[in-house]
């Protein structure tokens, strides 16, 4: 699978970005709300922060993680300007998470589930860290024809990632057209 240069990370910064889709509403209409402790997996330059942070307000906590060293400096730092005392930013290996059991309510994943090795296995250390009852809003690039973005063929169509999803256990519960670029995808983890 193809991974984001982090030497671009500056271009996952531009506001030009909010092209793609309107984060507070969308995030809104997946049920993120205050208190609420969120994973941001693959934060990159930490776009999705300002709108995370905000919406969980001072009694939730974010959680931001990437793989990239690089990627990790640079969300610090933007969160050290910003003032952001409700989120922690922390490198993460792409299958090992740097967190306890049980301990997140929603998952925030934009553009970044194309990007993965082994989606199910992912999304099993996913579950590790969510609490019984933890909600992922999964957004990803369309498998069509765009001028934003990766090309179609590295991206999975919705019904491939409904099938991954639901091979890794998850309850998927709609999907939505968060975009003319992106689709989104509500899912639930319930553990036993």
């Amino acid at each position: 699978m193809h991974k984001f240069d982090p030497e671009k990370l500056k271009k996952l910064d531009d506001p030009e970005r909010l092209s793609l889709f309107d984060p507070e509403a969308v995030l809104k209409s997946f049920g993120l709300k205050p208190g609420m402790t969120v994973l941001d997996v693959g934060t990159g330059a930490g776009f999705y922060l300002p709108y995370l942070s905000k919406m969980v307000s001072d009694s939730g906590k974010v959680y931001a993680i990437d793989i990239s060293p690089e990627a990790v400096e640079y969300a610090k730092s933007k969160v050290s300007q910003l003032g952001f005392k409700n989120v922690e930013v922390l490198l993460s290996q792409e299958n090992q998470i740097p967190l306890p059991d049980n301990t997140v309510d929603f998952t925030y994943m934009a553009f970044v589930f194309h990007e993965l090795e082994d989606p199910v296995k992912f999304l099993k250390e996913l579950e590790r860290v969510s609490k019984p009852i933890g909600y992922l809003a999964l957004i990803d690039w369309k498998k069509e024809e765009r001028d934003k973005g990766p090309p179609p063929e590295e991206v999975y169509s919705e019904w491939e990632v409904g099938m991954i999803l639901e091979e890794a256990g998850l309850r998927v519960g709609r999907v939505v057209e968060v975009g003319p670029y992106a689709y989104g995808f509500y899912a639930m983890f319930l553990k036993e």
